[in-house]
């Protein structure tokens, strides 16, 4: 009983939804600094997981963005998580101003990027968040990019790979790390980005095999990549 007390308060839910219906995001900031630490945490979660998620998506990322501009150690990851559950539309105006807020401060854009990426479905998603974070350095791409074992983060990674395929060191390292990651996917990226990139010093139990006329196409169509990677 106790741990469902700090995640529910009627009284708190009661005025939030008025704030809300009202569309009056300072009155909600205001609101929640009145609290004490434990009912603001409260209120964070409710927040977050029942109010949020339900509104429209101007009025979500109005509300995001005024919160995490209030308070970001409090607030960003609440309104990542909510983002994430409620579905993202990274095409949005409301999400772009959102991204913008968050540039100015490295943690902020490193923990919306680690978050976020792993939930984009197509690459132009992938690659419009890297644009909206103003992440365009091929090795900062990649620091986010290797973790992630997603078909539209994998087809990015090759096309960042290319864009370095003159530090055989660096290649070698990232395949490496890919087939480390375990999983089928993993497997299937790194025998690709073995064969794409002639790393031949990449060691494992490789059994497919890329004929030489689809290496040019992997880069070129995010079909015929997917097509390869799940073969």
């Amino acid at each position: 009983m106790a741990s469902t007390d700090k995640h529910y308060h009627p009284a708190l839910e009661a005025r939030l939804r008025v704030l809300l219906a009202q569309r009056d995001w300072q009155g909600v900031t205001a609101y929640v600094d009145s609290l004490s630490n434990s009912q603001f945490r409260t209120a964070g979660y409710m927040l977050g997981e029942a109010l949020m998620p339900s509104l429209p998506d101007s009025d979500f990322w109005q509300l995001a963005s005024v919160l995490v501009r209030h308070n970001s150690k409090a607030f960003l990851v609440t309104m990542l998580k909510s983002a994430a559950q409620r579905g993202m539309d990274v095409g949005s105006e409301g999400f772009a101003s959102f991204c913008r807020l968050l540039i100015p401060n490295e943690t902020d854009t490193h923990k919306a990027l680690t978050r976020l990426l792993p939930l984009l479905e197509k690459p132009e998603e992938v690659q419009r968040l890297f644009a909206l974070l103003g992440v365009s350095d091929p090795r900062r791409m990649l620091r986010y990019l290797l973790p992630v074992a997603t078909e539209a983060a994998s087809f990015q990674l090759l096309l960042t790979l290319r864009f370095l395929d003159h530090d055989r060191g660096l290649l070698l390292r990232a395949v490496n790390y890919v087939m480390k990651r375990g999983g089928d996917l993993s497997f299937n990226l790194a025998s690709l980005l073995k064969t794409y990139f002639g790393l031949d010093e990449v060691k494992g139990p490789f059994s497919r095999s890329v004929e030489p006329y689809e290496l040019s196409r992997l880069a070129a169509s995010y079909k015929a990549f997917c097509q390869a990677l799940n073969r």
